[in-house]
């Protein structure tokens, strides 16, 4: 009888041990499925899952067909954010859309002022957002921060904006003829005021030489 009970307390106990290591697996498994759902949701949460028409018809949404005046796509604490522009007859129009859900974080309407001269974007036959990056691309090097599309002296015009470290670049796109307009980097003015003020030394320095040797 003893030795019925032993072997039966005995064989609880390992199937006590196997039940506990089929939970923790299963813990385990849980906790893996949690973390790599958590990834997911980063990683979605910094991507841009809505296209430039998806954004401009939550705006049409949201304010009815108006004309677009600019399209904005800007990474903002590592989240990218698109601002779409638009105007009719008496008031301008402001949209922020989440790129990532598609959710509308911001809206907002003013009225337009009697010496407001809004021109419309013209959506037709222009290079997409990624051929503008390639682009720019080649004439600036780091991580693009900023897309905006508007008119600019009755063109419509892509601005690319690339940081590399504390170098910021813009890079300016007919959106039609693909030609680089402008390339523009953060420092550049100070480059040239420093050049400058070189320039204005050596020119000092050479004068008051010329001027020791005449003596």
């Amino acid at each position: 009888m003893r030795t019925n009970i032993k072997r039966l307390s005995l064989g609880a106990a390992v199937l006590g041990l196997a039940l506990g290591g089929t939970s923790l697996t299963l813990i385990n498994q849980a906790q893996a499925s949690t973390g790599g759902q958590a990834t997911k949701q980063t990683q979605t949460s910094n991507s841009i899952n809505l296209s430039q028409s998806d954004a401009i018809n939550k705006f049409n949404e949201k304010y009815g067909s108006k004309s677009i005046k600019g399209i904005e796509l800007k990474n903002k604490k590592n989240k990218y954010i698109y601002e779409v522009e638009g105007f009719d007859s008496e008031k301008e129009y402001k949209v922020k859309i989440d790129a990532s859900s598609g959710e509308i974080l911001k809206a907002k309407s003013e009225n337009l002022d009697a010496d407001d001269k809004e021109e419309a974007l013209d959506l037709n036959g222009l290079i997409s957002r990624s051929e503008a990056t390639k682009l720019a691309q080649t004439k600036a090097s780091g991580k693009v921060v900023k897309w905006s599309l508007e008119m600019d002296d009755k063109q419509p015009v892509w601005e690319v904006e690339l940081k590399d470290g504390n170098k910021e670049t813009e890079v300016k796109i007919d959106a039609k003829s693909q030609k680089i307009l402008r390339t523009k980097t953060d420092g550049d003015k100070k480059d040239k005021k420093d050049s400058e003020k070189k320039d204005q030394v050596d020119h000092k320095e050479n004068k008051a030489s010329k001027e020791d040797k005449n003596n």
